[in-house]
C-alpha cells in the first residue's frame, strides 16, 4: 500500500509531516500585543490590593477602648473617688451582667437592688441582697462581650457577695440614695 496520495480522501503521511515541517505563521485573532495592556493589568492588580487594605482597615474596627496604664488607673480611680465623695464603708462595685438580667432602662441615678444566684457549681442560693445601691454608669457590651458593665455605689459588703455569687440580676427599685 502506497502511502502517496492521489489527491482523494486523506493525504498522505508524507505530506502530513511536510506540512508539520513548514514554518507557519499564526493567524491573528484581533487581539494586539501592545506594551501598554501589561501596564493596565498592573494597575488593576495595584487598585485591588490598595482597596483591599482599605476595606480592611475599615471593617477591622478601631480599639474602641482606651489603653489602659497604672498611671492612668491611679488617676483615674483619685478622680472618681473625689467626685463621688465615697464615704467610709463604700465601694463602686462594677458588675458584668447579661442583657435580660436587669431592665433595658436602667440608667446611671437608678436606685437597684442586687439578686444573686448560685455559683457554676450549684452552691449558694438566689437571694435578694439587703443593701440597696446606686448605678454609677451602664457600658454597653462590646464586640468581643455581649455583656453590660454596670458600676454602682454601694457598701463595700456587696462587692464580696457578688464576687462569690454566679449570674446577677438587678432591679430598680425605689429607696433612699446613697
Amino acid at each position: 500500500m502506497s502511502e502517496a496520495s492521489n489527491n482523494y480522501g486523506a493525504p498522505g503521511i508524507a505530506e502530513r509531516l511536510s506540512v508539520l515541517r513548514s514554518p507557519q505563521t499564526a493567524p491573528t485573532s484581533g487581539v494586539s500585543k501592545t506594551p501598554n495592556r501589561g501596564k493596565a493589568e498592573l494597575l488593576i492588580g495595584v487598585i485591588v490590593v490598595l482597596a483591599s487594605i482599605l476595606l480592611a482597615f475599615l471593617f477591622r474596627g478601631g480599639n474602641k477602648s482606651p489603653a489602659i496604664t497604672a498611671d492612668s488607673v491611679l488617676s483615674e480611680s483619685t478622680v472618681v473617688d473625689s467626685r463621688l465623695n465615697l464615704m467610709s464603708g463604700e465601694a463602686l462595685v462594677a458588675v458584668a451582667i447579661n442583657p435580660g438580667n436587669f431592665p433595658p432602662s436602667i440608667a446611671p441615678g437608678d436606685t437597684v437592688r442586687v439578686v444573686v444566684t448560685p455559683g457554676s457549681d450549684g452552691s449558694g442560693t438566689v437571694r435578694s441582697l439587703k443593701e440597696i445601691t446606686v448605678v454609677q454608669s451602664v457600658t454597653a457590651p462590646t464586640d468581643m462581650n455581649n455583656q453590660f458593665v454596670i458600676t454602682m455605689r454601694s457598701e463595700e459588703s456587696i462587692a464580696t457577695a457578688i464576687a462569690a455569687s454566679g449570674p446577677v440580676h438587678l432591679a430598680i427599685v425605689k429607696g433612699k440614695e446613697l
